[in-house]
């Protein structure tokens, strides 16, 4: 939108896109998810897109964040008939080529993922009260939550340098030093 109140529309090719969450990369590019057809997309400030397939059929990516590494990390969830049983993180380079991290434990649902101010990745487990930690080269550390069945859901980086977190089942905001 221009400061005067003008949008610009750009449609995304294909009929079930679904963009849910988007963040401006090392590139200068916004990338975007698309959870119901399994991919990520780019877009340039000029309105190009290009959309990269999951290659895990129906991970469905939810959220995403530049990193500390140049490259773009995302949550995905996969669903099969209709359950979500793998949960997982991914990485795409800004040339397009995905890793996806091995399934993270069972009920686990990451949500919300934002780059650190210790240069990891961290990211809310919706379903387990856990907030976890990724470095770039994969490694994971989970700290729970003392709410029980809190549904930690929303995450970012304060001004002071703590995480701060929502519960939106325990009805409360939190924070945790990285």
């Amino acid at each position: 939108m221009s400061t005067s109140g003008v949008l610009d529309w750009f449609g995304l090719p294909g009929e079930y896109t679904d963009p849910e969450d988007i963040t401006v990369g090392p590139d200068g590019n916004l990338w975007f998810t698309e959870p119901v057809s399994n991919q990520i997309g780019r877009i340039t400030p000029r309105g190009e897109i290009t959309e990269f397939a999951l290659p895990t059929p129906n991970t469905g990516p939810g959220f995403i964040t530049a990193g500390p590494d140049g490259n773009l990390w995302f949550t995905e969830a996969l669903s099969v008939n209709g359950d979500y049983e793998h949960h997982g993180i991914g990485r795409i380079t800004p040339e397009g080529i995905i890793t996806e991290f091995p399934p993270l434990p069972a009920g686990t649902w990451p949500y919300h993922i934002v780059t650190g101010p210790d240069g990891n990745l961290w990211f809310t487990e919706n379903g387990v009260d856990k907030i976890a930690r990724m470095t770039p080269d994969g490694a994971l550390l989970e700290c729970p939550v003392p709410t029980k069945n809190s549904g930690v859901a929303g995450l970012t980086v304060g001004r002071d340098g703590w995480l701060w977190f929502t519960e939106d089942l325990g009805g409360k905001i939190g924070r945790l030093h990285p």
